[in-house]
């Protein structure tokens, strides 16, 4: 609703054609007040109901006709600040007060327009600035700083007036005071008609201190009015910060009633804002209860809120810095991304190496284990074998577990093996690009390292080495002694390797 900073040209008018009329009625006042037509003046505010006309009165009539008007409203009216305009007649006698922009904030108040007195102050902070000032030139004992009697200053007067002053945006100043006051009164009353999506974006605009934020909060809360509230809830951190119940509250409703939504807002907050383990635990018991699973359906979409509850731990256990677990669930989530990305940045391999043929198959999907080539399987487990080969340099992760885990998976996983011994032989981990010759001094120590680790496997490297990589194992066969040459021997003739046996 704007509000006008200056008079209008028609409001000058009118009031220059009153004040010509003035000393009109000085100079012939019978001509202006004729006994016959004077009517006793009343607030216009309707207190006083209007008095008839007066005819040819006298004194003793006019006073009983005045005895209804309530003095008090007349003390109270010239009591106030401001320029005043007085037009007095034998019968009659006319007070024009200026009004300006408090007036009618005044008003709006007066009849519960809280919207609008909000946004008049907000657009005219000199409104409650002003105040005090306005409130000593109102005291009967305070005496004007500057005498003003024409009309000139009358207008004068009221340009400045109308003028925007800048006000103080302190949080305790006296226009922010005002503005939360008039705020809540405003959020009150649409909560009191139940205009909860209206109150919900009031709040988000005025309210701007945690302990109103947390009360208002509470009683959306209460009313069961999530989805009103929820936003316009402060995001950033408030100074006093808002109470972390307030999000986890939140959270709590979403995890169990709308999980896309939870999911949502897991994804915009800050953790910061509330207490991770008071929402970790919340989302284990669901999953614990196997309330949600992989084979649930949701929005018809086959294990959608599993998914997103197992995302939701992930990225909270990362925040809470416990990203083994966060490891665990984007393992189960077959997230091969972000798994990698953890176990390369953190070195957490050894998080997961009670599971190591689950951890090979982060990017082998169950029609690749089934019907793809050898050159495809290596191509999807490649990153995940040679993160072995690395840790097993490093021996976070011993080759004999890898092995033993992956023989008790099957013909399924066997070529797996061979990629596994196949570069663990070879020396051929994640980390041996070399770009140096320093660099490659250390690829040919990881090379020899790799050769001693693998020996352990000589007669399961034979038999891996002849049926997938023929060429390798006449290289193997030259070149290592730890292999058993009768089973060597064995492989070859099964086989017809008739040079190899040579």
């Amino acid at each position: 609703m704007p509000h006008p900073r200056v008079m209008t040209l028609a409001q000058r008018s009118a009031l220059e054609a009153l004040g010509g009329g003035i000393w009109d009625a000085g100079v012939s006042a019978a001509r202006i007040f004729s006994s016959g037509a004077s009517i006793i003046s009343v607030p216009s505010s309707g207190d006083v109901k209007a008095t008839p006309s007066l005819g040819s009165a006298s004194a003793g009539r006019t006073s009983a006709a005045l005895s209804g008007y309530r003095s008090q409203d007349v003390i109270s009216v010239a009591a106030t600040a401001g320029l005043k305009i007085y037009i007095q007649s034998p019968y009659d006698c006319a007070l024009f007060i200026q009004r300006d922009l408090s007036d009618h904030l005044t008003w709006l108040l007066e009849h519960n327009d809280y919207e609008h007195a909000w946004e008049l102050i907000d657009d005219h902070p000199e409104i409650v600035t002003s105040s005090p000032e306005r409130l000593s030139e109102s005291s009967p004992n305070s005496t004007p700083s500057k005498a003003r009697g024409s009309l000139e200053d009358f207008f004068a007067d009221d340009a400045a007036s109308q003028t925007t002053v800048s006000a103080s945006r302190s949080p305790n100043s006296a226009v922010e005071k005002e503005k939360r006051r008039i705020g809540d009164l405003w959020v009150q009353q649409l909560v009191a008609e139940e205009k909860w999506s209206k109150a919900g974006e009031v709040a988000g605009r005025v309210l701007d201190t945690s302990a109103r934020w947390d009360y208002w909060f509470l009683k959306f809360a209460q009313a069961h009015r999530f989805d009103e509230i929820t936003p316009y809830i402060p995001t950033k951190q408030m100074r006093p910060p808002l109470p972390p119940r307030d999000y986890e509250i939140i959270l709590g409703h979403y995890v169990n009633h709308d999980r896309p939504r939870f999911r949502e807002l897991i994804d915009q907050w800050n953790p910061a804002l509330f207490e991770v383990t008071n929402v970790t635990e919340p989302i284990k018991a669901i999953l614990t209860a196997g309330e949600v699973t992989g084979d649930s359906t949701e929005g018809g979409e086959q294990g959608r809120d599993w998914r997103i509850l197992q995302e939701a731990l992930a990225k909270l256990y990362l925040a809470d810095n416990h990203p083994r677990d966060a490891l665990r669930c984007y393992i189960r989530l077959q997230n091969a991304d972000a798994a990698m990305s953890l176990i390369r940045d953190q070195h957490l391999l050894e998080a997961v190496r009670d599971d190591i043929p689950g951890f090979i198959l982060l990017r082998v999907s169950k029609d690749q284990m089934e019907t793809a080539p050898l050159d495809g399987l290596e191509e999807a487990s490649a990153e995940a074998v040679h993160l072995l080969v690395d840790e097993a340099y490093r021996g976070i992760v011993p080759p004999d577990e890898v092995v033993t885990q992956l023989e008790k998976k099957g013909v399924l996983f066997k070529p797996f093996l061979y990629f596994y011994l196949r570069d663990l032989w070879d020396g051929k981990g994640s980390e041996t690009k070399p770009t140096t010759t320093k660099a490659r001094a250390a690829v040919d120590r990881l090379a020899t390292e790799g050769k001693l680790l693998a020996e352990e496997f000589g007669d399961l490297i034979v038999e891996l080495f002849a049926e997938y990589n023929r060429p390798l194992l006449m290289k193997y066969l030259r070149i290592s002694q730890s292999y058993n040459l009768d089973r060597a021997s064995a492989v070859c003739e099964r086989r017809e390797y008739i040079p190899e046996l040579v």
